[in-house]
């Protein structure tokens, strides 16, 4: 039975995408299949060019990624950097304050058309041309670089708080330096993990599309997650979604491999063991004279990251329309679009919001803590099978599930009326985050002891009490933990929703992207100004107060 529940979950979706890349016309109608989607797209000249885009962009990100985190790793997990706490937390914020909310601020700063930053440096230094342009594939990569730093810091952080810090020693008796210590030993101890932070970032990389939407489409720059997109949401005509199949097979079968390069890599950690049975107190180097270059290097991502694109959407959000700075700007600045946000944000989208933020990550927790009882604590002969199915989400593109969800709801629309519904966005997300929530539960599994159930069993206790009173309450942080993100993690995704959007089904994320769509830009900041406030809020309290610790695993996306 739970075979059957994942495979309908999972293998229906990801076998969909095949199944309508053979296939022409809308879905539910009896068409033959054929391979003419396929010839289409491989026979125009602009496939490649995508593909090129595709490339250059997923370089390009993975380069500012790698050059952000290696640094801030090393800072945050191996010295005495100050303030820690506070960059802890704007790491939090990182992950889950949405990534198109920051590549609107950074629009606003660095449009060649509307730029703040352009209008300081033209006035500055009397410029005849923009000096940004954020409409290209180098600043496309940047921003999505910039965006993934906190998802591969805590990637490594766990790898780097691990190494024994006699091998550091070592070598600063031997008079090396701090920075050829971190290439020389600290980099290559942590290969393992380094090299899963590359393959998974480089994955996302070629499939994200919130920047490429974005930053891509005004410049006329598609990569492959923004041609599937507009092949099934077109300004005109109506959705083909053959086409966008054929398109898909090409990110999911990409996605496989990078999904299978990571998984070996994994595999292969314990080659590279770091933490031995010898007792040892990790030592946190001092920093010195170089305290205040390192908070300064800290404070220079943070304000690429968040401050200033927060700035700019906080400036924007008290004025009647966007402009920049001046004496006749700040005589306009009021709250009124806070005040009256009820005219242009609606109650339903909040409300399909908090529907999803309770639905989806307590349906994910229940059907991930199944599947992982059963991989992990049973002999069933179907457990690598299960393991592996739940795993695959991993592998596919947001854009790509939504897609063939949509196909699937729209060829069995009367069997399940789920289309242009909430549900199949919360459908969705559950489907995409069980292999978030079994990668949690798998881990969490492991480390009970088999004498507990074995006990339990000795007493005459049934297979659900067993899990309800022994399993569960061990599992419980984990648990807890893997709730949280996973109702954070909903509340900020974007793709997925966007690409199912449709009368009654709309939410907060959905709102703002529609809402810029129609140039409503300082509707937008101000409601991604709220986003940003809510987000701060919550990180903190669960952080300070209920000592939260963030972690990341391999479910985690963009």
């Amino acid at each position: 039975m739970l075979c059957g529940l994942l495979l309908l979950l999972v293998g229906g979706p990801i076998l969909s995408v095949i199944a309508s890349s053979l296939r022409t016309g809308l879905p539910g109608l009896p068409t033959p299949l054929t391979v003419a989607n396929y010839v289409e797209v491989f026979s125009q000249y602009d496939t490649y060019k995508v593909i090129i885009n595709t490339f250059l962009f997923a370089v390009i990100t993975l380069t500012v990624t790698c050059a952000f985190t290696l640094p801030i790793v090393w800072l945050m997990n191996r010295t005495d950097l100050p303030l820690r706490g506070v960059f802890f937390v704007l790491m939090g914020l990182g992950i889950l304050v949405p990534v198109f909310l920051k590549v609107m601020g950074w629009i606003l700063l660095a449009s060649p058309r509307i730029g703040l930053l352009n209008a300081l440096a033209t006035n500055l230094f009397a410029l005849e041309t923009p000096l940004f342009d954020v409409y290209t594939i180098p600043w496309m990569g940047f921003l999505q670089g910039v965006s993934f730093v906190p998802l591969a810091f805590f990637m490594l952080s766990a790898a780097y708080q691990a190494m024994d810090p006699a091998l550091e020693e070592a070598a600063y008796t031997g008079g090396v330096s701090k920075l050829n210590t971190l290439l020389r030993i600290d980099v290559p101890i942590t290969t393992p993990a380094l090299l899963a932070a590359i393959i998974y970032v480089t994955m996302l990389s070629i499939s994200v599309f919130e920047v490429p939407a974005l930053l891509g489409l005004p410049g006329r720059i598609f990569l492959l997650s923004s041609r599937i997109y507009y092949s099934v949401s077109p300004q005109a005509g109506l959705p083909d979604y053959g086409l966008a199949g054929a398109y898909g097979a090409i990110l999911l079968f990409a996605g496989f491999i990078f999904s299978y390069l990571y998984t070996r890599v994994i595999r292969k950690g314990r080659r590279y063991i770091v933490i031995t049975g010898r007792g040892y107190r990790p030592r946190l180097i001092a920093l010195g004279k170089w305290k205040p270059a390192a908070i300064a290097f800290m404070a220079f991502y943070f304000v690429l990251e968040l401050f200033l694109p927060a700035a700019a959407l906080v400036w924007s959000s008290i004025l009647p329309y966007f402009q920049a700075p001046s004496m006749e700007a700040l005589s306009q600045v009021s709250l009124d679009h806070y005040r009256n946000i009820s005219d242009f944000a609606p109650i339903m989208p909040f409300a399909n919001t908090a529907l999803l933020m309770v639905l989806v990550p307590t349906v994910t927790l229940l059907v991930s803590i199944l599947v992982s009882w059963v991989v992990v604590r049973t002999q069933s002969r179907l457990r690598g099978f299960l393991d592996t199915l739940a795993f695959l989400p991993h592998a596919t593109p947001h854009i790509l599930l939504a897609v063939a969800i949509s196909f699937l709801a729209l060829a069995y629309r009367d069997l399940v009326p789920i289309y242009n519904t909430v549900w199949i966005i919360a459908f969705a997300h559950i489907v995409t985050y069980i292999a978030y929530g079994t990668r949690t539960m798998n881990g969490a599994m492991i480390q009970i002891h088999r004498e507990l159930e074995e006990a339990g069993r000795m007493s005459g206790a049934p297979t659900a009490t067993i899990m309800r009173k022994i399993i569960l309450p061990l599992v419980r942080p984990a648990v807890l933990n893997a709730w949280l993100w996973v109702m954070l993690l909903s509340h900020r995704e974007v793709t997925m929703a966007l690409t199912l959007r449709g009368p009654g089904n709309e939410v907060v994320s959905t709102l703002v992207w529609q809402l810029w769509s129609n140039g409503s830009v300082t509707e937008v900041a101000a409601l991604g100004v709220l986003i940003i406030l809510f987000m701060t809020v919550i990180v903190s309290l669960l952080t300070f107060v209920a000592g939260w610790k963030l972690t990341a695993r391999e479910g985690f996306s963009s």
